[in-house]
């Protein structure tokens, strides 16, 4: 009798414990494919499902509207350029190109800076025209269309000084696939409100005279097209409304690195980080060429020479992958080959502007040069979440502000 009890005994302890066990398992199960949700914060609100064929319309309509804006904007530039001729028949107009890069935005702060300091006037940091900035390049460029030496040491000690909680993984399971990023971005959240403050878009809109260009590019993931906002505007309202959410909208949305940060709804539609669509921006779709600079100018000012555009692009990162004896599993692999997929996009990249450059000259619209500069020596990449390391930054702050006193550092040939 005892051995019995002894048994039962025994036997109920491990079916309670294999059921406790197949128990938790489940949970987890559920919890890991979303059935359960402990934080409901890690969701986006429930979308509303707009068929295909009216996403598809709204994308032909974006277009539309986006080279008639593109239209006018060159339409202000070349009043701005005729402007300027009168004072200066050799005035340039000039564009600062602003890639993304993670934490080697670091790298473009620092050679903005660095910049800023070349007195030789063949060399300096001319009064940009336009300026775009993609990803981390958007944290960068309204600081560099302000333009001030105060406003680029703001943003390189930006860079330079981030918190541990700009990256944090969601709990309590941050694979969960229903939530809407693997990691919350509270400090980068704050620390972007707190440098994109009123007195930041008064600044930008004290510094826009008539034609001057900011545009930030994110990704519209629902139209799967490029969104280029008018960062001005965005100040513009920030001011007027005495709140920095236009502005600070953006740039969050330009860089929510997909599916590592949350992705910003707008509008009603969803967006995520600009670099999905291309690392820089440089005009998007080419306008036919009674629409371009030159022509445009050609049909308002016959006989006047056209003004020269100079492109000067900072690429925060390596141009191509470093070359490396590649791993042979399959993740390895698949992270590699996205690497190099990048890389290459960047090259096509910058080989199309050159590209437009030639045609440009060859339609006899104009002459443009093109410069560039990036990263030469092999990166260290952080491990997601720890992908803001203070000590890596604030090297290639150092490297890029040492690249930017040195005139000759800029690339003039095509990759």
């Amino acid at each position: 009798m005892k051995n019995n009890h002894a048994w039962r005994f025994w036997l109920w302890i491990t079916a309670s414990f294999c059921l406790g066990t197949i128990s938790s398992l489940v949970l987890i199960a559920l919890v890991f494919f979303g059935v359960v949700d402990f934080n409901p914060e890690n969701r986006l609100a429930k979308r509303v499902n707009i068929p295909r064929d009216e996403l598809t319309q709204r994308r032909k309509q974006e277009m539309v509207e986006f080279l008639e804006r593109k239209r006018r904007w060159t339409e202000k530039l070349v009043d701005r350029m005729h402007d300027r001729y009168l004072e200066n028949p050799n005035s340039t107009m000039d564009f600062l190109v602003i890639s993304g890069g993670g934490e080697h935005g670091a790298f473009g702060t620092g050679f903005l800076v660095g910049w800023s300091k070349v007195t030789d006037k063949n060399g300096s940091m001319p009064l940009f025209d336009g300026i775009t900035g993609v990803s981390a390049g958007s944290l960068i460029a309204p600081f560099a269309y302000i333009g001030t030496k105060q406003s680029l040491e703001k943003i390189n000690h930006f860079f330079r000084n981030t918190s541990p909680d700009f990256v944090v993984l969601r709990k309590p399971i941050f694979l969960a696939p229903n939530n809407m990023s693997l990691a919350r971005v509270p400090g980068l959240e704050r620390a972007v409100g707190e440098a994109y403050n009123q007195s930041t878009a008064q600044q930008i809109v004290d510094k826009t005279s008539s034609g001057r260009l900011l545009l930030i590019q994110s990704t519209n993931l629902d139209l799967a097209f490029p969104a280029v906002f008018n960062f001005v505007a965005a100040a513009k309202k920030s001011v007027a409304e005495n709140d920095a959410k236009p502005m600070t909208n953006i740039l969050l949305a330009s860089t929510a690195i997909p599916g590592m940060f949350p992705p910003r709804e707008m509008n009603g539609f969803l967006y995520v980080d600009g670099g999905v669509e291309g690392n820089f921006y440089y005009g998007g779709h080419p306008s036919k060429p009674v629409n371009t600079f030159g022509g445009i100018w050609k049909r308002k000012h016959p006989g006047i020479p056209i003004p020269k555009t100079r492109y000067w692009v900072i690429i925060n990162g390596n141009l191509r992958e470093s070359p490396k004896t590649s791993e042979t599993g399959w993740a390895s692999i698949a992270y590699r080959s996205l690497e190099v997929s990048e890389g290459s996009g960047q090259v096509v990249s910058l080989r199309e502007l050159f590209s437009i450059a030639e045609l440009t000259k060859l339609r006899g619209l104009g002459e443009v040069e093109v410069r560039w500069i990036a990263i030469n020596e092999p990166l260290k990449r952080g491990v997601f979440p720890k992908i803001f390391n203070n000590n890596e930054m604030r090297r290639l702050s150092n490297l890029g502000e040492s690249l930017g006193r040195d005139p000759n550092s800029w690339n003039l040939a095509s990759p």
